[in-house]
């Protein structure tokens, strides 16, 4: 079922979007009041604020924490800033902010706009020095991957996992495909699956950390302390491809584990990315082959201090005629052994 993304009873809910963006703007654009402060005012202006900042309890940033930049300047992450009368405001710095909520791409400032950009970055297609924003965001998607590149005739090229596919005969066709389904020339069709996993790997790599996962070998876990199923052993088909986002939180344990068994009849490429909190995944845990009829457990390490970034997000496609088709499972375990 593509692009079907659900979250299980027996995990603690987590609504990404509308409550992260109303954090994400309440610490930005307004501010809040110290009620019960016993210090003074600070005057002369704003000052470093000897406060925290936490997020569903975990301090994400202790008081008078500083960040460092590129040039080795350093900054105070909260400062604090009486009001006219008299009442304390508190602030964050912007890097800070896309850190704290966990922003794709982190926060950019877009000079033409005069703005700071969350979860947007401008990037230099053709390589001559100029940032293109337009329509640029970490959450859209595109099933086209446009480069903006031109072919000798000057058409567009469409490319696919980062290749331009040719014909058997050599010659280059107007556009590469790259989208969902099937290529509309069989030989370019299987040409493009046998690339695609050349990009791939028959085993998953360990101690790769991205967000609060850092994938392990599933021999760690101890299976006598599970303590949670969100699913079990449900199957999905489609003849392109399959999409589904799960939500592990550290308060089950410190492993997440997903069981992927092929169910289909050829091989099928699977991928697992961590999800950012606001907007698109923007790193990817190593892609795998997996055989037709073969079974296999990627297993996570739960970094318990990283609460909001529990999303992961599973992307199986065929590398062959006939679809793909896979059984899931999902479980979180207490410990290791």
């Amino acid at each position: 079922m593509h692009g079907k993304r659900e979250m299980r009873k027996n995990y603690t809910p987590f609504v990404a979007g509308m409550v992260t963006m109303v954090l994400l703007i309440g610490l930005i654009s307004a501010s809040f009041a110290a009620n019960g402060d016993s210090k003074a005012p600070p005057s002369g202006g704003a000052e470093p604020a000897q406060v925290g900042v936490g997020v569903f309890l975990k301090q994400q940033i202790a008081p008078g924490e500083t960040l460092t930049t590129e040039k080795g300047g350093t900054a105070p992450k909260v400062l604090a800033y009486p009001d006219n009368k008299g009442e304390v405001h508190y602030y964050i710095e912007a890097t800070a902010v896309a850190e704290l909520f966990d922003v794709a791409d982190g926060v950019n400032f877009h000079a033409e706009a005069n703005q700071l950009e969350f979860g947007a970055k401008g990037v230099d297609w053709e390589d001559n020095g100029k940032l293109e924003w337009d329509a640029l965001c970490s959450r859209q998607r595109h099933d086209f991957n446009l480069h903006g590149s031109t072919d000798k005739d000057g058409n567009t090229v469409i490319s696919s996992e980062g290749f331009g596919i040719t014909g058997p005969d050599g010659s280059v066709s107007n556009a590469y495909f790259g989208g969902r389904g099937p290529n509309p020339d069989p030989e370019l069709q299987k040409e493009q699956w046998s690339r695609s996993k050349s990009l791939l790997s028959a085993k998953p790599e360990y101690g790769k950390t991205l967000g609060m996962y850092t994938e392990a070998d599933p021999a760690e876990m101890n299976l006598g302390s599970i303590s949670g199923r969100s699913m079990d052993g449900r199957e999905f088909k489609d003849e392109y491809e399959i999409e589904h986002t799960f939500a592990f939180t550290s308060l089950l344990g410190k492993y997440a584990a997903i069981t992927i068994e092929n169910t289909g009849t050829s091989e099928a490429s699977i991928r697992i990315n961590r999800i950012n909190t606001v907007g698109d995944y923007g790193a990817a845990f190593s892609g795998i082959y997996l055989p037709a009829g073969e079974k296999i457990t990627r297993a996570f390490r739960i970094d318990e201090n990283k609460p909001i970034q529990n999303q992961l997000q599973l992307v199986a496609k065929p590398l062959g005629p006939g679809g793909v088709s896979v059984k899931l499972t999902a479980e979180q375990y207490r410990s290791g052994v």
